[in-house]
This record gives structure tokens, C-alpha cells and sequence, in this order.
């Protein structure tokens, strides 16, 4: 019972340490890779895997492809990460730069979003919107041009029609 309580102990202090590592992680550049970690973690449950166990693979590999992002390896991520948590005033302005940083990105993504809806309902007016009178002149002109040449056409072949007729009237008829 004793050795169980004197491993657990010295487990918990192990694990526990407030050292800082030697490779610790800027609290700057920290809070940049928990931004698009939480990005990444929103993308993977908008996909909506019907098992829990492929949105958590698929975590994982994206996660060890953003830490290469950042040229880091997990084992680093994940000590710098841990005395963070073990120093909550750190870690505070971490997440209070996450947020800041979150919410530049989505007032990023709202504009271009607002910049698409605008550029797509200038086409759509276009495409609604009435011809200028110039167009609409030389449109008109094509038509009017259009509807001359196929009354002549018709004039033309109703012309040939009644030589044609006249022709068949005056030829002999062969029995």
C-alpha cells in the first residue's frame, strides 16, 4: 500500500514539474498554433463522421501537418503546452491572444464574404438591369434589318413561285 501511495506521489510530482522546457514554445507563437488548432477542430466536427474514431485520426494527421506549419514536432507542442497549463497565468494570455486572434480571422472571412455578395449582386444587376438606349438602337436597327431581309426573301421566292406556276401553265403537257 505504501510503495503504491510513494509511486503515485512521485508520479504526480513528476508530472507536475514547473520547470520550463528547453525547447518551450514563445507565448506569441503558442497562441498562433492554438488558433488554428481550434480552426482545425471546428473543420473536422463540421464534417460530421458518423464514427468518432475517424474524426480523430483525421485530427491527428491534419494536427502533425499544422505542427510542421510551424516547424515543430509534437513531442515540443505538447511539453510547452503542459507548462502552460501549469502556469494558468500564462496560459490566460494565451487564450486571451487566441481569442483576439480568432476574431480578426472571422472579421477576415465576413468581409471577403460581404466583398463575394456584393460582386455577385453587381452581375445579377447586370444582368437584370435594362440596355443602354445606344444598344437598344442598334438592336433595334438589327431587327428591323432582320425582319427587311426575310420580307424580301419571302418577296423573292413568291416571285420565283409564280414564274415557276406561270412556266408549268405554259409547257405542254407530255402523255
Amino acid at each position: 500500500m505504501r510503495l503504491r501511495f510513494f509511486l503515485l506521489t512521485f508520479w504526480l510530482i513528476a508530472c507536475g514539474s514547473n520547470d520550463k522546457p528547453k525547447d518551450l514554445i514563445s507565448e506569441d507563437k503558442m497562441a498562433k498554433i492554438l488558433t488554428e488548432i481550434h480552426i482545425l477542430e471546428a473543420q473536422i466536427n463540421n464534417l460530421h463522421f458518423q464514427h468518432e474514431d475517424s474524426s480523430v485520426y483525421v485530427y491527428q494527421k491534419n494536427k502533425v501537418k499544422l505542427l510542421k506549419t510551424f516547424d515543430l514536432d509534437s513531442t515540443t507542442f505538447k511539453s510547452s503546452f503542459n507548462y502552460y497549463i501549469l502556469n494558468p497565468d500564462k496560459m490566460k494570455g494565451i487564450y486571451t491572444e487566441v481569442k483576439k486572434l480568432l476574431e480578426v480571422k472571422k472579421k477576415v472571412i465576413e468581409a471577403k464574404k460581404k466583398l463575394e455578395d456584393k460582386k455577385k449582386q453587381i452581375l445579377e444587376d447586370k444582368k437584370n438591369k435594362t440596355m443602354p438606349k445606344e444598344v437598344k438602337k442598334a438592336d433595334s436597327l438589327m431587327r428591323l434589318k432582320n425582319e427587311i431581309q426575310s420580307k424580301e426573301a419571302i418577296r423573292k421566292r413568291l416571285i420565283m413561285d409564280k414564274r415557276v406556276h406561270k412556266l408549268n401553265k405554259a409547257t405542254p403537257k407530255l402523255r
